[in-house]
């Protein structure tokens, strides 16, 4: 007998990303204020458009979780109970705030009684000793440590649900994106090199950053070196891989996870579109009984791909850290699609559907494309006509931003009978059609 369906929880760095996560699929999403969030240097959500994000996903019956997940120093208190006092005049509030700080969970539960605790994967929550604790201080979700394996999450479950304490907390799991080298992201390389606080949400990522190096040794260890392998460009000794679990959904739901969350408020709607799109296709299916093999698993993976992107691995999830710490070989980013537009309206002219879009990056006229709708994957076209905002015909939308239309013709619908069923609909996304 399946589990409760899991939730999927997408990343919102801004509205349009909100937007996109709730669109493609997503349950909830979570976001940040301009401050105390662990990103902040993403473009993140005022205080008016932190209200009118709860007003619109509210509509949807959707869920969207505040981070307030630093770790403060005693001059941010202040500052910190006049957020949280923000936050409370709301007219429509966020459903949980997520913390890694006892003193920040101490101030929410003071100011913001009405509304749920997560604790956040900074917190390092490793086995169900804490999570009981944690249950014990008002929290109802623990978004658990990246390090676990799934042996270690099965125990914390099992443990849990013999506990009359921890019996109805929730358990939250990282399952797509960039993965940190520390320990749930407690870092001090960023401190030391940029004088920017990792902990406090201003890392510059060092660990990405090219080191020159061929031996390392500890001190009373002399003759003990280490190599530390280096080609041309340098060695890339802290940087890790992509998580990627999307294949792996049955396991992840066998684990009595609540809650599938995916990094990236700082990538691209496109981003934030596609992946959701691919994990709600994946735990769709696996609910509905369809085994994730063959084609199917290699459309999951194809999608997965289509995003910018470090080499993929499952994280520690089947081994433990120690067996493998996944350090990538290939420094950049890995691009396999450009995002081209959004669809942003439709309408009917002479028999033809006119889809009208938001340009992202360059079209050309007869390029190979795909569009991106909500619970399908990416389908194939050909742009064989192009058309700016007044109707004239073009050879390519280069402007950023500009508005561009695509007649769905015979020759668009021949390229995929999947347009004879379907149209171009607001919101689907129209990306390069070959990897680049």
């Amino acid at each position: 007998m399946l589990s409760k369906k899991p939730e999927i929880l997408s990343p919102a760095g801004n509205f349009e990303k909100l937007k996109a996560a709730l669109l493609f699929g997503g349950n909830a999403v979570y976001f940040s204020g301009k401050d105390f969030g662990m990103r902040a240097a993403a473009d993140n959500f005022t205080l008016d458009e932190i209200e009118q994000a709860c007003v619109y996903t509210h509509n949807l019956k959707k869920k969207l979780y505040l981070t307030v997940n630093i770790i403060p120093k005693a001059g941010d208190i202040y500052k910190l109970e006049e957020y949280l006092y923000s936050i409370k005049n709301l007219k429509d509030r966020p459903d949980a705030v997520i913390c890694a700080d006892i003193g920040v969970v101490s101030l929410v539960r003071k100011i913001l009684p009405g509304i749920d605790i997560h604790i956040s994967t900074q917190a390092n929550v490793q086995n169900y000793l804490s999570c009981v604790e944690w249950a014990k201080l008002g929290a109802k979700r623990i978004i658990l440590s990246r390090e676990l394996t799934f042996e270690d999450i099965k125990t914390i479950k099992q443990k849990l649900e013999k506990s009359s304490v921890g019996k109805n907390i929730e358990l939250e799991c990282f399952v797509h994106g960039s993965m940190c080298v520390a320990y749930s992201g407690r870092c001090l390389l960023s401190n030391y090199y940029a004088s920017r606080d990792a902990n406090k949400g201003g890392c510059a990522q060092p660990c990405r950053w090219k080191y020159r190096t061929h031996y390392i040794s500890e001190e009373k260890r002399p003759g003990e070196e280490l190599e530390i392998s280096e080609d041309d460009t340098g060695t890339f000794l802290f940087s890790s891989k992509d998580l990627r679990m999307v294949e792996h959904i049955g396991d992840l739901a066998d684990c009595g996870i609540d809650s599938f969350k995916i990094e990236g408020r700082m990538k691209s709607a496109y981003y934030t579109a596609c992946i959701t799109n691919a994990y709600r296709i994946a735990l769709d299916s696996y609910y509905n009984g369809v085994n994730l093999t063959g084609k199917l698993t290699d459309k999951l993976i194809e999608e997965t791909q289509s995003v910018s992107r470090r080499e993929y691995y499952t994280g520690f999830f089947y081994n433990p850290t120690q067996k493998n710490a996944a350090v990538c070989e290939n420094p950049e980013y890995i691009r396999e699609r450009i995002y081209l537009g959004t669809c942003i309206g439709r309408y009917s002219d002479g028999g033809y559907n006119i889809a009208v879009f938001e340009q992202k990056n360059k079209i050309f006229l007869n390029q190979d494309a795909q569009i991106l709708s909500p619970g399908h994957f990416g389908e194939d076209i050909i742009i064989s006509n192009l058309f700016d905002k007044d109707d004239n015909p073009i050879e390519s939308a280069p402007h950023p931003m500009m508005i561009f239309k695509i007649k769905i013709d015979e020759k668009i619908k021949a390229a995929n009978n999947i347009w004879r069923e379907r149209e171009i609909k607001p919101g689907d996304i129209l990306r390069s059609g070959r990897p680049v």
